[in-house]
């Protein structure tokens, strides 16, 4: 919950950050997707490397990814709705 209410967070404060095109919103969504496998391993790794880190592991890694994760769904909604004409 902590990294969506980053993300939404984030979406408020910057919001000439979010793409103005379907295309946009899609290579950023599949980026997010690449950034959750890559987060995915590094969590596997450090974890299995060395315990004792978790935590910073988890600081390090787990949130800037979740975080970005729902960033990246929150673009692509508003560039569909702004498609769709919602709110207009």
């Amino acid at each position: 919950m902590g990294t969506a209410a980053l993300a939404i967070w984030s979406y408020l404060r910057w919001p000439g950050a979010a793409p103005a095109t379907f295309k946009g919103a899609i290579v950023r969504v599949l980026l997010a997707w690449v950034v959750l496998q890559i987060g995915a391993s590094v969590i596997q790794l450090g974890v299995e490397t060395v315990p004792s880190i978790g935590i910073l592991v988890v600081v390090g890694a787990v949130v800037p990814v979740l975080t970005y994760a729902f960033l990246a769904s929150l673009w692509f909604m508003k560039v569909c709705a702004d498609q769709m004409g919602v709110g207009k």
